[in-house]
């Protein structure tokens, strides 16, 4: 039995089920249209609305060797999901009995477990272990009394919105591009832990962010951000890159928080990307990037003007 069946089975929602399947990864605006369509149909026909996020990306399981990230942490994803209304949020596991389900059966589990009454998928969404269109499982589903609605993908003048547009988008360090597929900033959680002080010995002493594991990380360079320390938000240039001034080495998330003395050690952060200011750079020398900083902080608090 999945991890999806069991929890399912443990349910007691009162009444049938309307229920969408996936990562949903980022929570994006296509994620949310998807979820919009789920509450309105479910609504319509006095069903729960359920949404089942799986917890890694069936990918992580099916080819334990790829570079899977993701764009938000689970308990992000989890908070996002829920703030789109939804009656239930669902984190499972995407495991070995799920992933052997032929389409068919998967559908099975649903009516059986929960009494699914309507499937809504994404554009391209492939069920089961055949991997099935909506179109090609839709008179299976008839049969046993589901409906299955298939939500078109959300597109504007940047592409269709997707995951990987936004992937793409991060890669390249195109934070705006990646809030605009979104619906908002991008954001990176972490921890703040020791560095080796050179942004204090430089006069700008910077809070070195460990990112979630698997996070993804926008491309090196500079950054006007807005760091969220508990509740307390602040501007941020934030540095993400190898320092290749003082020889290189690991890439670290380094934000100096404007307007800020204290320390930050130890604390969980959100870090939110608002725009890229430069790439990164090797400097002849300290003085020029001190100069530099100067700039970078007066850039960030013109982009930032108002967001705070």
């Amino acid at each position: 039995m999945s991890d999806l069946e069991q929890k399912l089975s443990s349910l007691d929602l009162g009444r049938p089920a309307a229920v969408t399947v996936g990562t949903f990864d980022g929570v994006h605006r296509g994620h949310r249209r998807l979820l919009e369509v789920l509450q309105g149909e479910a609504a319509k026909s006095g069903l729960a609305s359920v949404a089942v996020t799986f917890e890694k990306q069936p990918r992580s399981l099916i080819d334990p060797s790829a570079n899977v990230t993701y764009l938000a942490t689970l308990d992000q994803r989890i908070d996002l999901l829920e703030q789109t209304g939804v009656d239930l949020v669902l984190p499972v596991q995407f495991d070995e009995g799920l992933r052997n389900q032929p389409a068919a059966e998967f559908l099975s589990m649903l009516k059986a477990s929960a009494d699914v009454r309507l499937l809504v998928t994404g554009p391209g969404a492939r069920l089961g272990h055949d991997r099935l269109t909506a179109e090609e499982l839709a008179p299976l589903a008839d049969e046993q009394g589901v409906r299955i609605v298939q939500v078109p993908p959300v597109s504007d003048e940047t592409g269709t919105v997707s995951s990987s547009a936004i992937r793409k988008a991060l890669a390249a360090g195109d934070v705006k591009s990646a809030a605009q597929l979104l619906g908002r900033s991008y954001c990176i959680d972490g921890e703040v832990v020791s560095g080796d002080r050179r942004g204090r010995e430089l006069g700008f002493p910077t809070a070195n962010i460990a990112p979630a594991e698997q996070l993804a990380v926008p491309a090196n360079g500079i950054y006007a951000t807005v760091i969220d320390t508990g509740g307390e938000r602040k501007m941020a240039a934030t540095s993400i890159g190898v320092r290749p001034t003082f020889g290189g080495g690991h890439q670290t998330v380094e934000a100096y928080v404007l307007d800020f003395e204290g320390d930050l050690y130890g604390q969980q952060v959100r870090l939110e990307f608002v725009e890229r200011l430069r790439g990164e750079v090797k400097f002849d020398g300290v003085e020029p990037l001190i100069s530099q900083m100067k700039i970078d902080v007066s850039d960030t608090r013109a982009a930032l003007s108002g967001a705070v």
